[in-house]
């Protein structure tokens, strides 16, 4: 059997949002659906008997109510339900060693402030080794069967970048829709330059980066040849062209480097701001 499109269910809105995109994402995959929920462990002794009975309760019931509407929205798909003892964040990122997908909700906080990923959601998307998908109760999903809609995956050409363009291309196919690989990066302070001088060498430099992401899409294009792929070159910021880039998209894919800095999980400043700001699912793909 092919591995699981896995999704953490904690019976919110957030997570019930995530389950119903998981499905969807699983049937087009021709993956099995496994829900998860992750309730206390043997570490958290001030959970009374009586505390957590009430607990495994509701969570066995939001396990059984996701269950049975997404059987009925998704008949064709395997649905299976687990039961961890633990904390969240280690019990789904043990649970993402065997799934080809792990899908969790993230939470509206307002327009302005933009959208709360969470130390869960953070930690996942920045640790996990398998490919984290973030939905929002309120954001852009596929509603009714429907698996259209265009793809974002911003590039950094100079990087490397083959997992995060093989996962974009692939989910872009899957939904019949367009792919658009955006590349931005900010203009660097130009002084004591006449403005032709200044005019030529932005000129040279997008023709330049035009030419770079060019070639990393090539054998790409090659692969998935009926789909129809657009490139944009930005002298932007690479974390608000992205934020922009995101709406009425289907899916943002961003990428996470091997990298880390200083102490704890890290996405980095553009994939983190996109994960809090898109408005669509994002899929933070580690590259390895």
């Amino acid at each position: 059997m092919a591995r699981p499109v896995t999704v953490g269910l904690d019976g919110s809105d957030e997570s019930l949002a995530a389950a119903g995109w998981a499905a969807h994402e699983a049937g087009s995959r021709g993956a099995p659906l496994r829900l998860v929920n992750a309730w206390p462990g043997p570490e958290q002794t001030d959970l009374t008997p009586g505390r957590e009975a009430a607990w495994q309760y509701w969570s066995e019931r939001a396990l059984r109510s996701a269950h049975a509407e997404l059987d009925a929205d998704q008949p064709e798909t395997t649905i299976v339900t687990a039961q961890v003892s633990g904390l969240p964040a280690p019990v789904l990122l043990a649970e993402a060693e065997r799934a080809q997908l792990l899908v969790v909700g993230s939470r509206s906080i307002g327009v302005v402030a933009g959208f709360f990923l969470g130390s869960v959601g953070l930690e996942l998307a920045a640790r996990s080794m398998t490919p984290v998908v973030l939905v929002r109760a309120d954001g852009h999903e596929e509603r009714h069967g429907e698996r259209h809609g265009d793809v974002v995956v911003g590039v950094e050409p100079h990087e490397p970048c083959d997992d995060i363009l093989e996962f974009a291309f692939d989910a872009a196919a899957r939904r019949d829709g367009v792919l658009r690989a955006v590349h931005a990066s900010r203009v660097p302070a130009i002084r004591g330059d006449a403005p032709w001088v200044v005019d030529v060498g932005l000129s040279d430099a997008r023709k330049e980066a035009e030419h770079a992401l060019g070639e990393v899409l090539a054998p790409w294009r090659d692969k998935f040849s009926e789909l129809r792929v657009f490139e944009e070159v930005a002298s932007d910021s690479p974390a608000r062209r992205l934020v922009a880039s995101a709406a009425g998209t289907a899916l943002m894919v961003v990428g996470r480097g091997p990298r880390r800095v200083g102490f704890g999980p890290r996405l980095g400043p553009v994939t983190q701001a996109v994960a809090h700001h898109a408005a669509c699912p994002v899929a933070v793909v580690p590259q390895r």
